[in-house]
């Protein structure tokens, strides 16, 4: 029994449009063992949402790739999947997906894809690769493309809480990004490259006094509001309190805090209050931390049965709070 955890991933992060990611304790897991036909089964979020069938886009991704190096298609079997991932809420659950399916078909090819190419293959499916790269590498990463490949800088994340403040409400890719002007003012190019290369800086030195500036973004953020009821008031409440650091999770809504342990309590105290006033519906609120491993898989037959009777057994999972409000 083949079993794959991929993390969830923020990415953006404030200035760092399409080029930062960084990997998240919340896993999506998937147990598969062959058998003469396909059966898939959903649990968690997405449950009753995603497709239980060849429609799943981790069967499709590991279909694929297994046809392209193969000539064949994937093996069938019964995929297990479970996700602690929100669906269309700026966490990666896409990216995880198509990290998943890539490592399944991975297993069965005669020849291994390496990490380098199998974020070639991911990049081209999900069309950007922050949240790619850091669910296939894990910790905090810099993508960028190296004359038509996709290359990637690891760095170690922050040594700090993440607490995500998730509407319950969708924003989808598409829209997020129909709402980006083509164009934008040099100066709010020369913003955006400033505050970027600010976040390497506090990387590289592991000075996180520098991250709320490094967050700062005149790219999509101010573009995205519109869209995000409330984002800024949560964003500002999460730094006004003592966080390290605050921006819009990918192309939202999630709205992720980097938080020292000693101001978890105060922020998120903030930003739920402010949140109550502010977001439409319901939301919950995550208390999570950076994930230093990326996708992983075993040849586990012990977890596969357990994995039936347990929520999660992982080592990708943290503590994860969820507190429903309003």
């Amino acid at each position: 029994m083949w079993h794959i955890k991929v993390p969830a991933s923020t990415a953006n992060l404030g200035s760092g449009f399409d080029a930062l990611g960084m990997a998240l304790s919340l896993p999506l897991e998937c147990w598969f063992s062959e058998a003469s036909e396909l059966s898939v089964t959903v649990r968690g979020e997405g449950e009753g949402i995603i497709p239980e069938t060849q429609d799943n886009l981790i069967w499709q991704t590991a279909d694929v790739v297994h046809r392209e190096m193969t000539g064949r298609p994937m093996p069938l079997g019964h995929l297990t999947i479970k996700s602690r991932i929100p669906l269309a809420r700026g966490l990666g659950s896409s990216a995880a997906a198509i990290v998943a399916g890539l490592m399944l078909a991975n297993t069965f090819l005669p020849e291994r894809l390496s990490r380098q190419q199998m974020l070639g293959y991911a990049t081209r499916i999900e069309g950007h690769p922050d949240n790619v790269a850091a669910a296939l590498f894990g910790g905090f990463v810099l993508a960028w493309d190296g004359d038509g490949d996709v290359r990637v800088q690891n760095y170690p994340a922050p040594e700090l809480r993440c607490l995500l403040l998730v509407p319950d409400y969708k924003v989808s890719t598409e829209m997020a990004r129909r709402v980006l002007p083509e164009t934008v003012p040099l100066s709010d190019a020369v913003f955006n490259s400033q505050r970027l290369a600010l976040w390497i800086d506090a990387l590289n030195r592991r000075d996180w006094s520098l991250l709320r500036h490094a967050g700062e973004d005149r790219l999509h953020q101010p573009y995205r509001e519109a869209l995000i009821p409330g984002m800024r008031a949560v964003i500002d409440a999460a730094l006004s309190h003592g966080a390290a650091f605050a921006a819009l999770s990918g192309s939202g809504p999630t709205i992720m805090s980097l938080v020292s342990p000693e101001r978890v309590i105060d922020v998120a105290r903030a930003v739920t209050e402010t949140a109550a006033e502010v977001i439409p519906g319901t939301f919950h609120l995550h208390d999570i931390t950076p994930s230093y491993f990326g996708a992983e898989c075993v040849l586990d037959g012990w977890q596969w049965h357990a994995g039936n009777r347990m929520g999660f057994n992982t080592r990708l999972e943290t503590h994860v709070a969820h507190v429903a409000c309003r």
